[in-house]
């Protein structure tokens, strides 16, 4: 069996897939737990801060330059095609880059630690000196979690999922679980970080073990190649704008709120938008594996990627739906059981706003990944810049005017125009993936009037039956697809959907 096929077979792809998903749905069930707990252990304002940090430790990819995903794409790339003599320059050039990048992140955190926290934050005086030395000690995390990144990249090069698995569970379950206990003798911020830098460390001296077993090279270190410079800098420059102004796009929102409302109205935002994150945790599951799978695929078999594109989106499709439309039907319920009245009047029209915009947002990853697996990652980066100055013009508008509700409509409006624009750029740019990019716009139009409807519908009954008919729809629609997974024919080339 070739490299290409390999790589890209259906039941290797469904067990990776299942892996990624179990090593990101530990950690959600002791947020469920630990989230009430760290609210009323820590107060509000605490918590609040908490959840910048929790941000901050997922935005350190704007310190890597790009080059954690330039190596998972360009290491794919070459063992699809079985050019891997060059894999030990390519390897050390990156870590050796990536080391550099780090201390440099890590040193203008340290720097600007005091202006985020009594300029921009705006966190009441009497935190101030805790929370400065938890961004501090967040600072000393940079170079621990870009390092693992490219760690990572290479096992996910690999298919190795089942690996990474293993290694996150335990690692998400103390992100949550951190800081509660250290909750039992300090509500200190800076005893909380302190707890999750200690764990990244664990994380990344188990990944290089393991990567090591997988890449040889990782145990023979070489000085720089020039010569693999400006493939990883080419590939991660324009990433680099996506890391920035894409995650930027995403945060900003609670900044905005800190700014204007308070952090006490950060809480309320923050922890259904949290929530629905880690929902999202399927279609990043699924993406995950495809993108280093597309990578493959597109330097060598282009019906494979086509195969593998159409099949994936429409995976990612009708899995998530039931579960978003069921969050957006029934979270006013959940919320009042799980936190109380309260917030179920503060946060419902946010789960509202957020659970259709999520659902938009799933129809955007298959573009997205698309074309920075066929080497076009400035699309993308263009995409998010075109679309920052607007977005920020939106939100600062409807926070003003409708509170928390109109910071999570804001959120959706962008969500759905980065969608329409993303598959307009793959129909344009990938000929071979038109059609599947023609249909997803069509359904962008048709699952906004579907949650239009949704809203309309008040009665829990009725919500309840509107829910039980897409889990039936789903159910139905997926099964073929299913079924050729459980033969290993998902990838096959006369699999047609």
């Amino acid at each position: 069996m070739s490299s290409v096929n390999k790589l890209t077979s259906g039941r290797l792809l469904a067990r990776s897939a299942i892996w990624n998903l179990a090593g990101m749905a530990a950690p959600v069930l002791v947020a469920l737990v630990a989230i009430p707990l760290l609210i009323e252990g820590m107060g509000k304002e605490r918590f609040g801060l908490l959840a910048i940090i929790w941000m901050g430790v997922g935005y350190f990819s704007l310190f890597d330059l790009g080059l954690g995903r330039a190596l998972t794409k360009l290491v794919s790339e070459r063992l699809g095609r079985n050019e891997q003599s060059e894999l030990g320059p390519l390897i050390w050039t990156a870590f050796i880059l990536l080391a550099l990048l780090g201390l440099i992140g890590a040193s203008v955190l340290i720097v600007l630690s005091p202006l985020l926290v009594t300029g921009l934050l705006q966190v009441p005086e009497v935190l101030h000196d805790e929370a400065i030395a938890a961004f501090r000690i967040l600072a000393v995390g940079v170079p621990i979690v870009i390092i693992t990144a490219g760690l990572v990249g290479i096992l996910e090069a690999h298919q190795r999922f089942r690996v990474i698995a293993q290694i996150r569970i335990p690692l998400g379950v103390l992100t949550f679980a951190g800081p509660l206990l250290t909750l039992q003798f300090s509500p200190s911020i800076a005893w909380a970080t302190t707890v999750l830098l200690i764990s990244r460390l664990l994380a990344m001296l188990a990944y290089y073990w393991t990567a090591s077993h997988v890449r040889e090279e990782l145990r023979k270190p070489r000085q720089i190649d020039r010569s693999q410079v400006k493939p990883l800098l080419s590939f991660g420059g324009w990433l680099t704008v996506t890391n920035i102004v894409g995650p930027l796009m995403t945060y900003m929102d609670r900044f905005f709120i800190g700014a204007k409302l308070g952090l006490s109205a950060v809480t309320y935002y923050v922890t259904p938008y949290e929530i629905l994150a880690r929902m999202q945790m399927l279609p990043q599951a699924i993406m995950g594996v495809m993108f280093p799978a597309m990578a493959t695929a597109h330097g060598g078999d282009a019906q494979r990627l086509n195969v593998l594109y159409t099949n994936g989106s429409k995976v990612l499709y009708w899995a998530v739906l039931p579960v978003l439309a069921g969050t957006f039907l029934l979270g006013p319920e959940a919320l009042s059981i799980w936190l109380g009245e309260e917030f179920r009047n503060a946060s419902t029209p946010v789960v509202h706003w957020l659970a259709a915009g999520w659902m938009i947002n799933v129809l955007a990853q298959p573009a997205f990944a698309v074309l920075q697996a066929a080497g076009r990652p400035d699309l993308t980066a263009k995409t998010h810049l075109a679309e920052f100055v607007p977005y920020l013009g939106v939100l600062w508008w409807l926070a003003g005017a409708y509170g928390i509700a109109g910071v999570a409509a804001a959120w959706m409006l962008r969500v759905v125009a980065d969608t329409l624009i993303l598959n307009v750029l793959v129909a344009w740019k990938l000929p071979i993936l038109r059609r599947q990019a023609a249909r997803t716009l069509f359904v962008v139009l048709t699952t906004l009037a579907m949650f239009a409807v949704l809203w309309l519908l008040e009665l829990l009954l009725f919500r309840l039956a509107a829910l039980l008919v897409l889990a039936v729809m789903a159910a139905w629609i997926l099964w073929p697809i299913v079924h050729k997974v459980l033969q290993g024919r998902l990838a096959d080339r006369s699999f047609n959907t």
